[in-house]
């Protein structure tokens, strides 16, 4: 009797593992496909825009209608990617803007996509894996999407040659994506990175925001382990490999970082974190009063003076001699709001 008492035991506990392992992987499932999988993107209503937004959604509509050449190129993986090419002069700096999850690239490279125009600079307004023209069913939080924006790069060398000046830029998560690009075998073009408002990893974006909602610890670490476990076995990718902060501490690229002392998504920790991982030339503002993705809207003049210097003085290799272990002369105090 005690030994079919204690198989009977065994069997109870086995079939609750069991169990409780098909309802994780269910739960993982259910997690990645609501957090990963490509979805439907509307623009934003122009009908309950404010006055700020109706200018950007009205620039935007113009922007996608505007003569340009459209790109497709394959990434690594074999994924189609399009681009759409805006050319002003021949031989001046190219800006690959990435735009951020869930967005495109129209409405947020309005800023870019005017700063451009007004110095005459080319652009190159991209549409990320799994948004937009691009084909894809997954989002990998900069996991892919790093290599993306090298093939991007790539594609500008053997279009336009290597003397024509690269500069990658993206916001939110296309910021973080162009700082995860940083250490890979990038054109020696390639003059400098512009971040605005990037994250220092997925994995600690996800983490961070989840805990805003769930409010508990171990609900956070849960919800943060499914999300994991599930990009590796139901989309194949490993959320560590999108790591900024990794990638900045071992790029010699200069970098320009920008960011706002409001920002809830990826906090101003997240800023100081990233900055204090570049080991190349790098220069941080912080914008007073700004939230996620807000600096431009917040002071458009400052926004604009800081990338053109950036671009500017890196176009002509000025800081290609600094020492990566010291503060470029030239950057704000990134204690300092402005």
């Amino acid at each position: 009797m005690k030994f079919y008492a204690k198989n009977k035991i065994y069997f109870m506990l086995s079939l609750i593992i069991i169990i409780g392992l098909v309802m994780s992987l269910g739960a993982s499932k259910f997690i990645f496909q609501k957090a990963c999988l490509r979805r439907k993107i509307r623009w934003p209503d122009l009908g309950v825009a404010d006055d700020w937004q109706y200018g950007i959604l009205t620039d935007a509509y113009k922007i996608k209608k505007e003569e340009n050449k459209k790109i497709t190129i394959t990434a690594s993986d074999g994924t189609k990617l399009v681009g759409h090419y805006y050319e002003r002069k021949k031989n001046a700096p190219v800006v690959i803007f990435f735009h951020g999850l869930w967005s495109n690239c129209y409405t947020g490279g309005v800023p870019i996509y005017r700063i451009t125009e007004k110095n005459n600079w080319n652009i190159l307004l991209v549409n990320l894996r799994a948004h937009g023209e691009s084909e894809g069913a997954v989002s990998t939080f900069g996991a892919l999407e790093k290599y993306d924006c090298r093939d991007w790069a790539n594609w500008v060398t053997s279009e336009f040659g290597e003397k024509t000046p690269i500069f990658l830029m993206g916001l939110s998560m296309g910021g973080a994506i162009v700082m995860m690009s940083s250490d890979l075998e990038l054109p020696e073009s390639v003059c400098g990175i512009i971040d605005n408002a990037g994250f220092t990893s997925s994995l600690e974006m996800i983490k961070l925001n989840s805990k805003t909602k769930l409010h508990q610890e171990i609900l956070t670490e849960l919800f943060t382990l499914s999300v994991n476990v599930g990009t590796r076995i139901w989309g194949g990718f490993n959320l560590a490999d999108a790591n900024s902060c990794t990638a900045l501490s071992r790029t010699k690229i200069p970098v320009l970082m920008i960011h706002g002392d409001q920002d809830t998504i990826a906090p101003i920790s997240m800023a100081y974190n990233l900055y204090n991982s570049c080991q190349s030339p790098k220069q941080l503002y912080i914008f007073s009063g700004a939230g996620h993705t807000d600096c431009y809207e917040k002071d458009p003049e400052k926004y604009e003076r800081i990338i053109c210097e950036f671009i500017e003085k890196n176009r002509k290799g000025e800081l290609s001699g600094s020492d990566p272990g010291k503060e470029d002369p030239g950057k704000e105090d990134p204690g300092k709001k402005k």
